[in-house]
């Protein structure tokens, strides 16, 4: 690879890791690949899973109800909001499972406090400043590396193993006269030049993905589908990482949600799309690899007076890849009657967001249950979901 070239577009391909002391990624011999997908906002598990079959959904959504006609089905009267439909492709595989009334232990409606205890693993947004991927990183057995997709280091990730971060900011054209000295100067100091030689490789991993500098290109590098393509070709590397971190913003919709084809609709729908790109980036490594994606909290069961919804309680979540058990609708589920309701305005949370996330961890690595708890310290409370898996 033409290092000048490297240089001269510096950090529009990624160079994060100059705040990291990874150099080389080392995989477990014959484990997995996890991805955590963080959906920062809250999305609308309702209008994302819809619960169609169930007697309170129209009453309850008003003009905000999908009919059954523009959804596709799943199984006992859930289906796939529009947006969502290429998910599908997943479930007839035996690829995709459904999470809904889904929930993190503590119950808030602040994004703060409810992204602080997903990315954390505990019961409270206080308690441990290590990210549980991070926790997962520290108790998996062997040579073991993570990555994290994304404009910063995510809570999930922090902690006393060293991750890597790789984001496709673009920081514009610098002189050749510079370049060089910049290069000297990384070569004098060995721990400088080491972080340098991991951003020319992250580099060159991701060479190809079409940057051309300018400002649209740097805006759609960070959308959905490039970011999940970029944590692919990280991911299906022979030496690639075991973990990543992937998130995106957006999710918040109290006004103007929209239905079939609107704003929240099209999100999901860069969201599948993304998937499936990653899916068919991963290659063989497909066949090792499951991805889980979640969000801080659901949203109001009922909308609100400028066609959106609030800050809620249980929503939903998903599990991809092709060491799921089966394809399946996970849930206890509540109702949506107003007697069913929690707080008298959300859907009433049933299965817990750790219990989730125990099981899979442990099917998609081969762990033990002991070591899973250690991931999610004082987790008895939520009972690992080691059904999920196969």
């Amino acid at each position: 690879m033409d290092r000048r070239d490297f240089l001269r577009c510096m950090c529009y391909g990624g160079v994060a890791t100059f705040a990291n002391p990874v150099v080389h990624f080392a995989q477990v011999p014959e484990r997995g690949r996890f991805v955590f997908v963080l959906l920062r906002g809250g999305f609308d598990g309702l209008a994302a899973i819809v619960p169609f079959g169930d007697a309170g959904y129209q009453s309850i959504r008003g003009s905000m109800a999908f009919e059954s006609s523009k959804l596709t089905a799943l199984t006992d009267g859930f289906g796939l909001a529009p947006g969502l439909a290429p998910l599908r492709a997943f479930w007839d595989r035996d690829e995709l499972v459904a999470l809904h009334a889904l929930a993190i232990p503590y119950r808030t409606r602040s994004h703060f406090d409810g992204q602080a205890v997903l990315e954390t693993g505990l019961s409270g947004p206080d308690g441990s400043a290590d990210g549980w991927l991070n926790r997962l990183l520290q108790v998996m057995e062997g040579q073991r590396s993570g990555i994290a997709v994304a404009a910063g280091m995510p809570r999930s990730m922090t902690g006393p193993h060293p991750v890597a971060t790789w984001s496709p900011a673009q920081l514009g054209m610098v002189e050749d006269s510079y370049l060089d000295r910049l290069h000297l100067l990384y070569r004098s100091d060995p721990t400088l030049y080491n972080r340098f030689e991991a951003a020319v490789a992250q580099r060159e991993i991701t060479s190809d993905m079409g940057a051309t500098g300018s400002a649209g290109a740097a805006r759609a590098r960070a959308g959905v589908e490039p970011i999940l393509r970029a944590a692919a070709r990280f991911l299906r590397q022979p030496d690639g990482p075991n973990i990543a971190a992937v998130e995106f913003s957006g999710w918040d919709t109290h006004a103007n949600q929209g239905m079939e084809g609107g704003p929240l609709d099209r999100l999901l729908g860069q969201l599948a799309q993304g998937l499936t790109v990653f899916r068919d980036e991963m290659g063989d490594v497909w066949s090792q690899t499951t991805v889980v994606a979640m969000t801080e909290f659901g949203r109001t069961a009922r909308p609100n007076g400028t066609r959106g919804t609030d800050h809620g309680t249980a929503g939903a979540g998903f599990i991809l890849g092709p060491n799921v058990a089966r394809s399946a609708l996970v849930t206890d589920w509540p109702g949506l009657r107003d007697s069913q309701l929690f707080d008298n305005r959300d859907l009433r949370p049933t299965l817990d967001t750790r219990a989730v996330l125990k099981g899979v961890i442990a099917g998609t690595f081969d762990l033990t249950h002991a070591q899973a708890e250690r991931v999610f310290p004082n987790s008895s409370d939520a009972p690992g979901r080691y059904d999920l898996m196969a």
